[in-house]
């Protein structure tokens, strides 16, 4: 919280214990500029909003913290919610990291970066976990590490002229967030290799002719009902125990090796951001221009 925020509750807290709505709609205010989860509810399936307001939902680690909050409230509360779809506030679903924080990383020693980027990707991994079904709505840019918590779903659905990419070596930093796991085991060898070798971001077209996606929509604003769609689908002609069961049965061996790559994606990212391409690629985004490397 910013220290103006403090400040104002500090001299104005007795006036605030008869205002609450004032106190909360600061907290809010905050919260949403440091990057938040929305959660709310449509017949069975719940519904996750990554949220970080004006700035493409760039990943920070206040949203992190609230996603992992948020999915854990869903393994324990409503019984009647039998999947979730994930989205993006906005014209965007997730941007990747945040550049402050991207920025950081190169100031911080290698060791505590290996031990920043482990609990960083920690806050993600109970999605893996979560016993329903995922789907992940790519309405709209979904970039970096964003990009990869929806490879981490079930199920993919976006926009035919949306943006996606895994640009982790155009950052100067090798592939985070289960990237070096899920792409190519999702993928075929050369499409999962053309992802992370060039970095390049491609359309939704593109995502569904590689199997990104399951499928791409003309109008991308209709991803999220599309995506709604198929979660009633599901939860309307399955047995949940089965569900369960079948979740279980293909995913227990792939958690464990996920969780076993993130270790090794924190160390290798650690590396990076101690080598100097790291700072050369940084300043080649800062002023978007192509980065010459020695």
């Amino acid at each position: 919280m910013s220290r103006l925020v403090l400040r104002y509750l500090h001299q104005h807290s007795r006036r605030l214990q008869s205002a609450p709505m004032i106190c909360r709609r600061l907290l809010t205010d905050e919260a949403d500029k440091a990057g938040t989860c929305d959660l709310s509810i449509s017949n069975r399936t719940a519904i996750v909003t990554l949220r970080n307001e004006g700035r493409m939902n760039c990943m920070t680690e206040q949203m992190a913290v609230k996603f992992q909050e948020t999915i854990r409230t869903l393994q324990e509360r409503n019984p009647q919610v039998r999947c979730l779809v994930i989205t993006g506030h906005g014209g965007s679903f997730a941007a990747g990291a945040d550049l402050a924080w991207l920025e950081e990383r190169g100031r911080t020693p290698e060791e505590e970066n290996f031990k920043i980027m482990q609990e960083y990707y920690g806050y993600f991994t109970p999605l893996l976990e979560l016993p329903l079904p995922t789907i992940a709505a790519i309405n709209g840019p979904a970039v970096g590490a964003g990009f990869c918590v929806a490879m981490f779903c079930d199920l993919r659905l976006t926009g035919q002229t949306v943006k996606l990419g895994a640009n982790f070596l155009r950052v100067g930093i090798s592939p985070g967030m289960g990237g070096s796991y899920t792409i190519p085991t999702k993928l075929s060898d050369q499409a999962s290799k053309e992802i992370i070798l060039t970095g390049r971001l491609f359309s939704g077209v593109e995502a569904e002719r590689m199997g990104v996606v399951m499928r791409a929509v003309p109008d991308k604003t209709q991803v999220l009902p599309e995506a709604l769609a198929l979660a009633d689908q599901i939860t309307s002609t399955t047995s949940p125990l089965a569900m369960r069961e079948s979740l279980h049965l293909t995913r227990i061996s792939q958690i464990p090796e996920i969780k076993e790559q993130l270790v090794k994606e924190a160390a290798a990212q650690a590396r990076c951001f101690a080598g100097p391409d790291y700072r050369i690629a940084l300043e080649s985004v800062k002023t978007k221009t192509p980065p010459v490397f020695e």
